[in-house]
């Protein structure tokens, strides 16, 4: 069944992003998903908080980078002087509706794996729940944040929001600028024009592209750190595996190539969990992995797996915008919109 799955999100994603002519049988149900999406912006007028909202979010489908994005902005947030809080809706998790409070021991089949790796690394409180809002304020009451961001909360339209940054990959862009599921997008492409920010990954513009900064290799099971540099090296003459349940696993393979690693890649749906089978089956002397994908790895005792450890370079003219926009923020009652 994975495999299937596997197979069926590649051919559609494929398709989407090289413009297949059969794409136009699917045409009637993108009219319906933008009937909804215009029903739903007319009718849900979201509530107040006392507090500023960052929203990171995307209009398309897959990976686009959010998660090391709203770490990044975390810890520069925290930088000016804010308790920073984060809602997700736990995707891949079982929380349901929630609201649930993430903790760094949490199972990530419970919580889901972005919000557990975003507790871990941040060291900020998580809450998780279907109902962002609901999350939010049970933030409030037990973390009294100064400001609340959210994963990927554009489409949630009942969290009121003061600032909104759409993440998107610069080499896909929109891909055929359809509606689900004709296409990648969630919103039609004129969302665009509303949003406060556009980050590009691996973008051009100084102002709106962002890069992924390579810190080290960690053990999963050791949790010893191995430099960057010289990895080549130190791994010549092994059989290296690249593992990965990724949106766009293509990234993660290429920053390794740039590493002048040898890897081959195997290659799971979006949010897999590996299990201890599907490592077992994997004839290699190292296993390189996503921290996505070992926060879901928690008990393995399969000493060959290696975390690659990134964090994301934010443009300074948005970490400028931010702290200004919120500073004066501390000093007037918030608006939402």
């Amino acid at each position: 069944m994975t495999a299937l799955r596997q197979r069926i999100e590649s051919v559609v994603t494929r398709a989407w992003y090289e413009g297949a002519l059969w794409l136009w049988l699917l045409w009637p149900l993108s009219l319906i998903t933008g009937w909804v999406v215009r029903w739903r912006r007319y009718r849900i007028t979201p509530a107040p908080l006392p507090v500023p909202v960052v929203v990171v979010g995307g209009i398309t489908v897959g990976g686009t980078g959010k998660t090391p994005v709203l770490l990044a902005l975390a810890k520069a947030f925290e930088h000016q002087g804010h308790r920073v809080g984060i809602v997700s809706r736990g995707y891949g998790g079982i929380v349901g509706k929630g609201p649930c409070e993430v903790q760094p021991t949490s199972s990530a089949a419970v919580v889901g794996d972005e919000p557990l790796l975003l507790a871990q690394r941040g060291n900020i409180p998580v809450v998780v729940g279907q109902d962002r809002y609901a999350a939010a304020q049970r933030l409030l009451e037990t973390h009294a944040p100064t400001l609340i961001l959210s994963d990927d909360g554009l489409q949630h339209l009942k969290l009121p929001r003061d600032f909104e940054i759409v993440v998107l990959d610069e080499s896909r862009g929109l891909g055929n600028g359809r509606l689900l599921p004709m296409g990648p997008l969630r919103e039609p492409s004129e969302r665009l024009d509303s949003v406060d920010w556009i980050l590009m990954r691996n973008g051009r513009s100084k102002d709106t592209g962002f890069h992924y900064r390579l810190e080290h290799f960690k053990h999963l099971c050791s949790a010893a750190p191995l430099a960057i540099e010289g990895i080549a090296e130190q791994w010549q003459g092994q059989r290296v595996a690249a593992v990965t349940g990724l949106g766009q696993p293509d990234q993660f393979f290429s920053v390794l190539n740039s590493l002048n690693l040898t890897v081959r890649p195997h290659t799971l749906p979006d949010h897999y969990a590996l299990t201890e089978q599907d490592l077992a089956a994997i004839q290699a002397d190292i296993i390189v992995v996503t921290e996505k994908d070992a926060v879901k790895l928690t008990g393995t005792t399969d000493d060959r797996i290696w975390v690659l450890v990134i964090s994301a370079e934010l443009p300074e003219a948005l970490l400028h915008r931010l702290g200004t926009q919120f500073k004066q923020a501390e000093m007037a009652p918030c608006s939402t919109s």
